[in-house]
C-alpha cells in the first residue's frame, strides 16, 4: 500500500477540511493500493462520511476569529500549549504511519510552525517521502500574502522540505506564482493542476427535489459555508423574502452551516419557519448533492463552494466575504470579471438587492454556465496522478516500538 499523510489546515470553517477530503477521496479512488490519513482540527470532521481506506487523527481545535487572531476552541490550554500537543501528535502519526507521500494544505509549516518537527523528522528518514504544498488558486491580497511569507521563511521551508507546489486553480484567473512574486527555487517545482471538479453528490436531482412541495418554484439554495461569519447574509436574504408581497418567485433552501451561533441559528431558523416556501437547515454533509438539486445559488464565496456551484452547472450569486483575508472577493471580482458567475460585494448588499440578484438566476442564468467552458477542472485528476503514478513507492523500514518511541522524543 502507498501511504499518504494529508494535513489539513483547519481553523475556521469547512473549507479546508472539504477540500482536502476530496483530494483524499480521489487519490484513494485512483489507486486500490492508496490509503490516507488525515491530520485535522477541525471541529466538523467527525461528521463527514470516510470512503473506504481514508481515516483521520483528530488535533485539538484550534480557533480563529475574524480578525485572523488563533486562540484554542475547546481545550482549557494556553495556545502555546495546545501547539505543542498538536505537534506532538503530528510527529508521532508521521513516524508510525510512516507515509510515502506527504500532502500539506495551505501553510508550508502548519499553524504557527507546528509541522517543522514532523517535516524535519521526515527530511532525515532513510527513505525520505515526497512532500507537496497544496494550495488553493488565491491565498490573499497580493501585499499581505507576500509579507506573511516573507515574515515566516515559507520559501526557505519549500526549498528545504519540499518536492512540489501544486496549486488547485488556473493562471488565467490567478497566476499564483506571478502574483505572489514567488522566487525562481519556488516557481520552479510550482503547477497549476486545474479546479477541484465536483460531482453530483450521494442523491439525484430528482430525489433531492422530491423532498419540497415547490409547487411551480425556482429552487435557490441559499448558504453560508460552516457559518461561521454567515449570519449577516442569511438574516438579509431573509429580511427580502419578509418585505416581498404576494407570492413567493422562487422557493428557498435556507442552510446556515454548523458554526454559526448558536443563539443566531435559531433566531434565523424561527423567522424562516414564519415565512412560506422556505426550508432552513443547519448542516449537510452532502453539499453536492443540495447544489444539483437547485435551480441556482446565493452563497459566500469559499473555494470549495465557488467549485461546486461551477462544476455543477449552477448559475450564482457570491457574497463573499471580505476580512480577516481577501481571498472570497478577489476570487469573486476575478470570476464576475469573466462573467462565469455574479457578485455582489458584503459593502453592496441589502436585502432587496439580494431577492434581486436571486431572481434574475433564475431568469437568465444561463450565460453563466456557458462561459465557464474555458475553466479547467482536472485539479483532483492530476493531483492523484502526481501521487499515484509519479511518486515512486519506497521500500519500508521496519523499526522496533522502542526505536519508534526514540525518534518521536528526539523529535520533540
Amino acid at each position: 500500500m502507498t501511504r499518504v499523510l494529508v494535513y489539513s489546515h483547519d481553523t475556521f470553517g469547512l473549507g479546508n477540511i472539504r477540500r482536502m477530503l476530496a483530494i483524499s477521496q480521489a487519490l484513494t479512488e485512483a489507486d486500490p493500493n492508496v490509503s490516507v490519513l488525515i491530520l485535522s482540527g477541525s471541529p466538523m470532521l467527525h461528521a463527514f462520511r470516510m470512503p473506504p481506506r481514508i481515516d483521520y487523527v483528530k488535533l485539538p481545535c484550534l480557533a480563529r476569529d475574524t480578525e485572523g487572531v488563533y486562540g484554542v476552541k475547546y481545550l482549557n490550554l494556553d495556545y502555546a500549549a495546545a501547539l505543542r500537543l498538536r505537534s506532538s501528535l503530528i510527529v508521532s502519526a508521521a513516524i508510525e504511519f510512516a507515509p510515502d507521500v506527504v500532502l500539506i494544505d495551505k501553510k508550508p509549516l502548519g499553524v504557527d510552525g507546528e509541522l517543522e518537527a514532523a517535516l524535519d523528522l521526515l527530511a532525515g528518514q532513510e527513505c525520505r517521502p515526497e512532500v507537496y504544498l497544496i494550495l488553493r488558486d488565491i491565498l490573499d491580497d497580493p501585499e499581505v500574502t507576500q509579507r506573511i511569507w516573507d515574515k515566516h521563511d515559507y520559501h526557505g521551508a519549500i526549498a528545504k522540505h519540499y518536492d512540489g507546489v501544486l496549486v488547485a486553480g488556473s493562471p488565467s484567473v490567478f497566476d499564483v506564482a506571478q502574483e505572489y512574486a514567488f522566487p525562481a527555487a519556488t516557481r520552479e517545482i510550482t503547477e497549476h493542476v486545474g479546479y477541484l471538479h465536483r460531482q453530483a453528490g450521494r442523491k439525484t436531482r430528482e430525489e433531492v427535489r422530491a423532498t419540497f412541495d415547490l409547487d411551480g418554484l425556482p429552487l435557490v439554495l441559499v448558504h453560508a459555508g460552516g457559518g461561521g461569519d454567515g449570519a449577516p447574509l442569511i438574516e438579509a436574504f431573509i429580511e427580502g423574502l419578509s418585505a416581498r408581497a404576494g407570492r413567493a418567485p422562487f422557493y428557498s433552501w435556507i442552510i446556515s452551516g454548523p458554526e454559526m451561533d448558536a443563539g443566531a441559528r435559531e433566531r434565523l431558523g424561527a423567522r424562516a419557519a414564519s415565512l412560506p416556501h422556505v426550508r432552513f437547515d443547519d448542516f449537510t454533509d452532502d453539499m453536492s448533492s443540495c447544489m444539483a438539486g437547485a435551480d441556482a445559488v446565493v452563497s459566500m464565496g469559499g473555494y470549495n463552494t465557488v467549485c461546486e456551484v461551477l462544476s455543477l452547472r449552477k448559475p450564482a450569486l457570491i457574497v463573499p466575504r471580505s476580512r480577516p483575508v481577501k481571498e472570497q472577493a478577489i476570487r469573486a471580482l476575478r470570476m464576475a470579471d469573466r462573467g462565469y458567475l455574479a457578485c455582489m460585494l458584503d459593502s453592496e448588499m441589502t436585502p432587496a438587492a439580494l431577492i434581486a440578484g436571486a431572481m434574475r438566476l433564475t431568469m437568465n442564468g444561463a450565460a453563466q454556465v456557458r462561459a465557464r467552458h474555458a475553466l479547467p477542472f482536472e485539479g483532483l485528476d492530476r493531483i492523484a496522478d502526481v501521487v499515484c503514478r509519479q511518486a515512486p513507492l519506497r521500500p519500508r523500514l521496519q523499526r522496533s516500538t522502542q526505536d519508534r518511541r526514540g525518534r518521536v522524543a528526539a523529535a520533540l
